[in-house]
């Protein structure tokens, strides 16, 4: 979320919880990890001081992501007994059966300081489109063994494979001091999905608290900083569920490096040494950028793109000798295309760090305005060209969609006297501000005819879901009844737990975005896409966040987008899932 919406709105102010409502609601084992926080989950070699306990520990639980036909990536981290940089070794397993008494694979992965005790392992030769349940253990020097808890995973469908349903859940925006991650805890008590994408804003890199506190209490600047603010976030129960249950595709917005971030700096970044007593500043952007990158891939349950380090660069002005990170065009490259079977292909984007310039004001229609960079731009045109599944997800950080602010929009100080067709548009941050990159995607679609494309992204703590025509005020080409003109439907999950944003109905009901067929800027919580060959249905379910609890609403409004028809229409039921799905992990 940009600057550009937070500074109109005033932080929500703490609410208190007691311990019994506390206890109630996470119970005693969650209690200590939360209480221990991400001190407890980091050694003093990298992220924090040394944990209270006096064993090793899974304290921040497991996860998966990434899934292919044959394989799909397994995670967890280890909290040594003590302060060491000694390596670790980690057994795993992999079950088709709950109780874990069907072993398929077994392994062992060394993790140590060097990638802050985190383990990620990609056991192959696994059969599609099946759910698999795993586990971590450590042998300890006096024989004990540790275990982590279990999870459950799934890989994805093969062309061959008959499907003929595919549910997704969807979040974004899930910022710890806010408040409580309850969204999360009902992802992940869902047997029915098949999949979870997280759109970014995983984490926030500011300090103070409102509800929770962040750790460390300032911005995060340093690997070990990064480090321990990941480490913090999958301390919460709800999270880890999420987590465990399910297997998780991510692409990160600007928060997982720092406020409206791109490729050469970030609006919340000084650049310059800390130590310089002229002009101190918040260090090099490379190396900061490198750091954060290189903390998310140890942390998230996403397939690595090589080893070593490439960030900062040969010759980029560094802090810290040795401590390097990854390059978001080299060892870092988030984007990435994940086939799911002959239904659909997942398209990640990263719109922040691999090609985005810093945005300008004006709006220009101009290549050099890039929010994906050439290299990504090429090969996303190329990919969705060549896809030939029934649908394409498009995930990426910001809104795609064209806003229209109407005659004026105050935060840009624009204002027009021909709104419909001279329009000052609503945020420079969102595709909006990189119109070249629309405008290419958007040829790429009307020259190959490419149908059922679904962009989805998360950044605005809101629920907006559109049509997407070029022109939404232009009569001739879209008509905003029939849908005719659409190039395909956008739909935004909303945000789990951050300050909501009300400016999205009041630009619904403006007249000047026909496009938008569905705001909800009050709730937060989560969005699920059910895919058949016939259509997409989207639902959101909301959470409230200021407090533990379990309760869970419906958003009345439902959507569906049926195949070819490149448009939003009502949906009259809510979906339902398998009658029998696997069942979740114990």
């Amino acid at each position: 979320m940009s600057d550009f919406h937070r500074r109109r709105f005033r932080a929500i102010p703490r609410l208190p919880i007691n311990r019994r409502t506390f206890l109630k609601r996470f119970g005693g084992a969650s209690l200590g990890a939360f209480a221990m926080g991400a001190g407890a989950g980091c050694s003093s070699s990298s992220s924090g001081p040394a944990p209270a306990s006096t064993t090793l520990a899974f304290l921040h639980g497991v996860a998966s992501g990434d899934p292919r036909t044959d394989r799909v990536i397994l995670w967890t981290r280890v909290t040594p007994a003590e302060p060491t940089a000694a390596d670790i070794s980690v057994d795993w397993v992999l079950s088709t059966t709950p109780e874990m008494t069907d072993t398929v694979k077994t392994g062992r992965f060394i993790t140590g300081a060097d990638r802050d005790y985190t383990v990620k392992v990609d056991p192959t030769g696994l059969a599609s489109y099946t759910t698999y349940y795993y586990q971590f253990s450590v042998t300890q020097p006096d024989g004990s063994v540790v275990q982590s808890p279990i999870g459950r995973t799934k890989t994805a469908p093969s062309r061959s494979d008959d499907v003929s349903q595919v549910r997704i859940a969807s979040a974004a925006c899930n910022s710890y001091t806010f408040g409580y991650f309850n969204a999360f805890g009902r992802v992940g008590e869902r047997a029915d999905l098949d999949l979870f994408i997280h759109l970014g804003d995983y984490i926030y890199e500011g300090g103070g608290s409102q509800v929770r506190a962040h750790e460390p209490d300032y911005e995060i600047i340093s690997l070990a900083d990064y480090r321990q603010r990941h480490a913090q976030y999958k301390t919460d129960p709800d999270l880890q569920e999420a987590h465990r249950q399910h297997p998780w595709i991510t692409t990160w917005d600007d928060h997982e490096t720092t406020n409206n971030s791109y490729s050469t700096g970030a609006s919340n970044h000084t650049e310059g040494d800390p130590d310089d007593p002229d002009a101190p500043g918040e260090g090099y952007w490379a190396e900061r950028m490198g750091w954060a990158i290189r903390a998310y891939f140890e942390w998230m349950p996403i397939r690595e793109n090589g080893t070593g380090f490439d960030a900062p660069a040969d010759g980029e002005p560094a802090l810290e000798t040795g401590q390097t990170g990854y390059d978001p065009n080299g060892l870092g490259r988030i984007w990435r295309k994940i086939p799911y079977g002959e239904m659909i292909d997942i398209f990640m984007l990263d719109t922040r760090l691999s090609g985005r310039v810093a945005e300008n004001p004006e709006f220009v229609l101009d290549e050099a305005q890039t929010i994906l960079g050439a290299e990504q731009r090429e090969w996303f045109l190329q990919e969705l060209a060549a896809s030939t599944a029934t649908w394409k997800i498009i995930g990426n950080g910001t809104t795609f969609a064209p806003l229209n602010a109407g005659p004026a929009n105050p935060l840009t100080g624009c204002t027009t006297s021909a709104p419909a067709t001279d329009p000052c548009y609503v945020n420079a941050d969102a595709w909006d501000g990189y119109r070249f990159d629309r405008e290419a995607v958007y040829d790429t679609i009307e020259a190959n005819g490419i149908e059922n494309s679904v962009f989805i992204f998360g950044d605005i703590h809101a629920v907006i879901a559109c049509d997407l025509p070029r022109d939404p005020n232009d009569t001739a080409s879209y008509n905003p009844l029939t849908g005719d003109g659409s190039l395909g439907v956008e739909l935004c999950c909303g945000g789990v737990a951050q300050v909501p944003v009300p400016v999205w109905t009041g630009l619904m009901t403006s007249g000047f975005n026909p496009h938008m067929k569905h705001a909800n800027e009050t709730n937060l919580g989560y969005m699920l896409m059910d895919f058949t060959a016939e259509r997409v249905q989207s639902e959101w379910y909301y959470s409230t966040v200021q407090t533990p609890t379990i309760a869970e609403s419906m958003d009345p409004v439902m959507l569906q987008s049926v195949a070819g028809s490149q448009r939003l229409t009502p949906a009259t039921l809510p979906s339902s899932g398998p009658a029998d799905p696997p069942p979740l992990a114990p």
